[in-house]
């Protein structure tokens, strides 16, 4: 009888990981490890941007991506992964806990939506008009930074006036439609005209080359992370308008598209290092570094065993050659007799 039921728990335990369709633990492992790649990606990110000692006014943009791709690494995602455990094994899930992760999800989201905006925008003045663009003071950037966390915060605000009942469900989706779309429509404008305006540059031709460069650099990280991100804002919108819940697959598509939206964050540590050749060099700087020290350490290590098995060896032999007998060996051989001959 307990072999039956060994056989049978393993069976269940083996039905309830390959089911998909529903929370289990590898989808936990799966969300686990994209965080902490997230989270490991952008911290590696912000700090070599911090690090450049000829720091580029754009790379400011650019860590305010990776800060709020970060929180969706060190928040989002694993509170996605806390309700989802707890609401699988049937435990209480209070209200506010699931309200606070939705209100995290969304201002970090949209923070990051906003700040690939603001990105083009800069790109779109940086190649359509370089020379107002060198003009540009470090006021500029701190405030397109701070617009677009400040329009994350706003949003968040209006989901929060839905948890409180003072709008209605439909003011909130014609919001979120709007907030959605606002940085879409910004970033085809602005890219079109960069698109446009690239024959025409006129300049230095190294400075034009690499305004190029970083252009594209950051066209492919905004097509990327849009790639990433809008099937699940698709699927929220259909979720809302549409009856599809009796849908057989729904968890798993709700799932894997949700993994898809948070490996957004995930993308512009995969892109930078092939796109921008001073990200690149200091990575590698940064672990050729590590190995180095490693190595270091290693070989200190070995010299130190090194000296240490001498040290044994010299007390080794002492011991088998008492000091006495190493003098009196040390010693000279007395001289032989002189041989007196007789004349």
């Amino acid at each position: 009888g307990a072999n039956w039921k060994n056989i049978w728990y393993r069976n269940h335990c083996l039905e309830s990981v390959m089911d998909f369709n529903s929370w289990n633990i590898v989808w936990s492992l799966c969300f686990g490890l994209l965080a902490t790649l997230i989270v490991v990606g952008n911290l590696l990110t912000i700090w070599i941007f911090l690090k450049q000692t000829l720091r580029k006014r754009a790379h400011f943009l650019l860590i305010s991506l990776a800060l709020a791709d970060l929180l969706v690494g060190l928040l989002s995602v694993p509170q996605y992964i806390a309700i989802n455990t707890i609401s699988y094994l049937d435990m209480p899930l209070r209200p506010l806990w699931f309200n606070l992760y939705q209100f995290t999800d969304i201002f970090t989201g949209i923070a990051s939506i906003f700040t690939l905006s603001a990105i083009s925008l800069e790109r779109m003045y940086a190649i359509g008009w370089p020379f107002h663009h060198r003009a540009l003071t470090f006021r500029f950037y701190i405030f397109a930074i701070a617009i677009s966390w400040f329009l994350a915060a706003i949003f968040t605000s209006i989901r929060l006036l839905l948890h409180l009942s003072i709008i209605t469900s439909k003011s909130f989706v014609y919001s979120f439609v709007l907030f959605l779309s606002t940085p879409l429509l910004v970033m085809c404008i602005a890219y079109y005209v960069v698109w446009k305006k690239q024959p025409t540059m006129m300049g230095n031709q190294n400075h034009v080359a690499r305004e190029r460069r970083l252009a594209k650099t950051l066209f492919i990280v905004t097509g990327a992370s849009l790639l990433t991100w809008l099937p699940f804002q698709i699927l929220s919108l259909l979720l809302y308008f549409c009856d599809i819940t009796d849908f057989p697959y729904i968890e798993i598509t709700f799932h894997t598209i949700k993994f898809l939206q948070n490996s957004n964050s995930l993308v512009n540590v995969i892109i930078y290092p092939f796109r921008i050749s001073e990200f690149k060099n200091n990575l590698l700087q940064m672990l050729h570094c590590g190995v180095g020290a490693r190595d270091r350490s290693i070989e200190t290590v070995s010299l130190r065993q090194l000296r240490v098995g001498e040290f044994h060896h010299s007390q080794e032999l002492q011991v088998a050659y008492p000091v006495s007998t190493l003098e009196k060996d040390s010693s000279p051989p007395p001289l032989a007799p002189v041989a007196t001959t007789v004349l």
